[in-house]
């Protein structure tokens, strides 16, 4: 079990989540990350911890020519430099925003930013160069003092010790980053999956990869969770990585859940539903075209997906069936404590519940009568038992069923709250936008610091409390030890 008081660490992105943006180190023991917010972190060989930067706004580059003697360039011109023992600033004499820095040694430090900005340090002090451009610019690499290269958009730049001049890239894909090896050898990377590679004399495609959102998480053990998102991506974790899947779909996935490793579905947009076996992801036909939201299962006979407009699918063991759900609202979320009493949830506060014979409205929010007591979209439910049912929603909306009745319950936010699970009555986590978490101990519900602000779409957990947060730009975030 996470206790409330339990800080959040990620997952994915590591080693955590503020949108790092870049990484450098003078070895394996002595590596650098910066991002938002002024972030810093530093990895010994053994962990990462956070450093004072001293500084709020973004930072975009890191490079040193040794461990005591480290560079960072962010927004607003910001540099600052680490002399082994702590972070300072420099004066850059510029407000223009700086994305890329790399030098051939302590007195010869390219910098590279917004409108054409490079700035050069001679080991004394920061001067502006002319670069030939205002275009922006990206990255920058060199492979001594007079073979430096700076990419950006429509804009790649070759220094050969006097001047800057423009080479021809074959693209007008705009490119973030630029690095070479001790050859002729060199690779730019970009928008849209872009990587461009130079073999000495021309630059051209290379291969490319892509980060999407993701909504969904479910595992059966800790050493074996599925997330899916956008663009019908599914990853998967083994206890020590995460590596993708093919899933056969392009659309976005919503929801996952499985009975065990070799038997898990995933829903998303268009009605589609897809099943693992073990071995690969295939496509299950169901019969309706519309976007399904959550999948439950009290068995692998007994699987249900729920959807917009009232959508409700079950599955036998054999083959899906579309079932009567007795509303047209969408529903967002579905959970059961067996296979005779299963609630589902959706937009403007509906819940229906299934009986083992019918589903029936229980609540239809602002547009009929109804137990819910809130009109309030929810987007997610979980219990651990038939008398103990939380759901989740939209202004931080949090009810609860004690077995006759739904009640509000003190939520202690207004941040929309998109995913609820636990591991017992007495430890519950809901996930919302801006990185929210909350967590209930059975008497109240507090908030936790997760360290991110991306949306949280999902949560789930092994029932030893090993507990996983998912949501947009990849996030992926597990409790601290």
């Amino acid at each position: 079990m996470a206790p409330a008081g339990a800080g959040w660490g990620w997952q994915n992105p590591l080693p955590q989540g503020n949108g790092l943006r870049g990484v450098w180190g003078s070895s394996a023991t002595d590596v650098f990350a910066v991002g938002e917010l002024g972030t810093i972190v530093h990895y010994d060989g053994r962990a990462w911890s956070t450093m004072r930067s001293g500084a709020s706004d973004p930072l975009n580059g890191v490079w040193g020519s040794s461990a005591s003697d480290v560079f960072v360039v962010g927004e607003a011109g910001t540099i600052l430099h680490y002399d082994g023992g702590a972070w300072s600033p420099m004066s850059s004499g510029t407000a223009d925003s700086l994305n890329g820095i790399w030098g051939s040694s302590a007195s010869d430090v390219f910098a590279v930013g917004h409108t054409g900005t490079i700035l050069h340090y001679d080991g004394r002090a920061w001067t502006p160069m002319s670069s030939g451009t205002a275009n922006w610019l990206g990255g920058v690499r060199g492979r001594s003092a007079t073979d430096v290269w700076a990419v950006g958009t429509v804009a790649t730049l070759h220094y050969d010790g006097v001047t800057w001049s423009p080479i021809s890239n074959g693209t007008t894909i705009t490119l973030q980053g630029v690095w070479g090896g001790p050859g002729s050898d060199a690779f730019a990377v970009g928008y849209a999956g872009t990587i461009l590679h130079y073999a000495g004399d021309t630059w051209g495609p290379a291969g490319s990869g892509t980060t999407r959102w993701l909504f969904g998480i479910w595992g059966s053990s800790a050493s074996d969770v599925f997330v899916v998102g956008d663009s019908g991506t599914i990853v998967h974790y083994d206890g020590s990585a995460w590596s993708p899947m093919r899933s056969g779909a392009s659309d976005p996935i919503k929801g996952v859940w499985g009975t065990s490793a070799t038997d898990v579905f995933a829903v998303g947009d268009s009605g589609a539903i897809l099943h693992y076996d073990g071995r690969a992801w295939s496509t299950m036909v169901i019969g309706t075209t519309m976007t399904l939201r959550g999948i439950w299962g009290s068995s692998a006979a007994d699987i249900w997906a729920v959807g917009d407009s009232g959508t409700i699918a079950h599955r036998d063991g054999r083959i899906w069936r579309s079932i009567t759900s007795g509303t047209t609202m969408s529903l967002q979320g579905v959970w059961g404590s067996s296979a005779t009493d299963i609630w589902a949830v959706g937009v403007g506060g509906t819940i229906v519940h299934y009986d083992g014979h019918t589903w029936s409205a229980r609540s239809t929010g602002p547009w009929g009568a109804g137990s819910s007591g809130t009109g309030r979209s929810l987007a997610g439910i979980w219990g651990s038992s038939a008398s103990n049912i939380f759901t989740v929603g939209v202004g931080g909306a949090i009810l609860h069923y004690d077995g006759g009745t739904w009640t509000h319950m003190v939520r202690g936010t207004w941040d929309h709250l998109l995913g609820v699970w636990g591991t017992s009555a007495t430890d519950v986590f809901a996930v919302g936008v801006a990185g929210t978490i909350m967590h209930y101990d059975g008497r109240v519900w507090s908030p936790m610091v997760s360290g991110a602000k991306t949306p949280l779409q999902g949560i789930w957990g092994s029932p030893a409390g090993d507990v996983f947060a998912v949501g947009e730009a990849g996030t992926i975030l597990h409790p601290s030890p």
